[in-house]
């Protein structure tokens, strides 16, 4: 700060003006650091998809709070049970996947019959550049993946650990036998496997493939 105020002096600045000026400068410095941490990492850097990625940034909840939230996103080679042709469609969409704040190992990638009974379907969540989007592949076309829906990362958020918040969206298999006790469905109409989309602790709604369309149903029914 001296050598500003001496520098000031010779300018015809006085010392109290320039000591005000880099009170300014260190506060918009300041400012501009934390607007960076508000940009998730996806955004910031396109980085080595073959490992563990970290997505990070700033979040205001419902309540008014803001929060920062991490969100985990794994390579594609967590998951070595995928069929080539999918994976291949995955990478060229440069795909990384979601982890919910809940996971203990790789999750959001779904091997089921979701097509039709006996079909050898996949559905994946992928991430890029701080947006999700749901894809079905089934094995009757692996090659045209279906996008069921889309959100930002950083939509559902949840927390295990206070002050720790991380994605709290999650997909899993459901099968037949989970879906026959849902109000308003005919008891024999299901026969192969659906999706279940879950805001993690909070609500979910099942995907379901039936006479060439999706039907989505609410599970809270």
């Amino acid at each position: 700060m001296r050598t500003l105020c001496r520098r000031a002096s010779h300018s015809g600045i006085s010392p109290s003006r320039a000591s005000m000026l880099l009170r300014v400068a260190t506060a918009m410095a300041s400012a501009a650091l934390v607007a960076a941490a508000a940009v998730p990492l996806s955004a910031q850097a396109q980085g080595d998809r073959s490992v563990e990625q970290i997505e990070s940034g700033r979040m205001r909840m419902p309540s008014g709070a803001e929060v920062v939230y991490r969100i985990r996103l794994l390579p594609l080679t967590s998951f070595p049970a995928l069929p080539a042709v999918v994976a291949a469609q995955l990478n060229e969409r440069k795909c990384m996947v979601p982890q919910t704040y809940e996971a203990r190992a790789p999750e959001n990638v779904v091997h089921a019959s979701l097509e039709r009974k006996g079909s050898d379907d996949w559905a994946v969540l992928c991430s890029v550049n701080g947006l999700t989007t749901l894809y079905v592949f089934f094995q009757s076309q692996p090659a045209v993946p279906m996008a069921l829906r889309h959100q930002r990362d950083s939509e559902w958020l949840g927390s295990e650990v206070v002050g720790e918040y991380g994605s709290a969206w999650g997909i899993a298999r459901r099968g037949p036998s989970q879906m026959r006790g849902t109000k308003g469905v005919a008891r024999g109409s299901f026969d192969h496997d659906g999706i279940d989309d879950a805001y993690v602790e909070r609500s979910s709604t099942t995907h379901y493939y039936q006479d060439h369309s999706w039907i989505v149903i609410d599970n809270s029914n």
